[in-house]
């Protein structure tokens, strides 16, 4: 293999990633809005601003990163050292299916926890958007590769969105960083990352207009 593809993966070569300084921009875009960071940031965009007092907000806050979060990254972190999936961006499709139930299974799981101990109605909103739109694009993921970097991004941006609008187009601004960033890497097509955005805009917003919250 020639030096010039030393910053590609097998796995990118043979989806027809190219190399050069827009692959390593594009990885360290798809790296820095990744779906584990996205998804903490979301859970403290509605602890932090849709919840009050603040110190109210950040505690429940931590315990949805606690729930919501943690799991899913131990799970793939240990099936990913198992070798299970091809790259880290797990990019066979098939692939994705377990970590899609995993954590579907995980967010129902958390959603009935923070029932319990009676958490605000912005984040049960929060987390049953997420579990809706894991359910959708799982079902998708049967026939067709949904880009999750852009459903995560599509989350974040719109909750931010409800709640403090230049923090809102900053974030959409960055979704559209990141959709060139997950075709640049030719992880996904236009249509995947569109269909990403669009979903889980759809999700977070009929979601809350369910919970009366908008």
């Amino acid at each position: 293999m020639s030096l010039q593809h030393n910053d590609l993966s097998a796995e990118a070569l043979r989806r027809g990633a190219m190399p050069g300084r827009g692959y390593i921009v594009a990885r360290l875009i798809s790296q820095v809005l990744h779906p584990v960071i996205l998804g903490v940031v979301s859970i403290f965009i509605v602890g932090l601003l849709g919840i009050s007092p603040l110190r109210t907000g950040l505690l429940w806050a931590l315990l949805a990163t606690f729930l919501q979060v943690i799991p899913p990254l131990i799970f793939f972190a240990m099936r990913l050292r198992q070798g299970v999936y091809t790259d880290d961006d797990i990019s066979v499709r098939s692939q994705r299916n377990e970590l899609y139930l995993f954590g579907i299974i995980n967010l129902l799981v958390s959603l009935l926890i923070l029932l319990f101990v009676g958490a605000p109605l912005p984040m049960l909103a929060m987390v049953t958007s997420a579990l809706i739109l894991s359910v959708v694009a799982w079902f998708i993921n049967l026939y067709w590769k949904i880009s999750v970097h852009a459903s995560t991004m599509g989350s974040t941006a719109t909750l931010a969105s409800l709640y403090a609008e230049p923090l809102g187009l900053f974030l959409w601004l960055c979704a559209l960083a990141l959709g060139w960033a997950r075709v640049r890497t030719r992880n996904h097509t236009v249509m995947q990352v569109v269909a990403g955005l669009a979903l889980s805009a759809l999700c977070v917003v009929g979601t809350f207009m369910a919970f009366g919250l908008l």
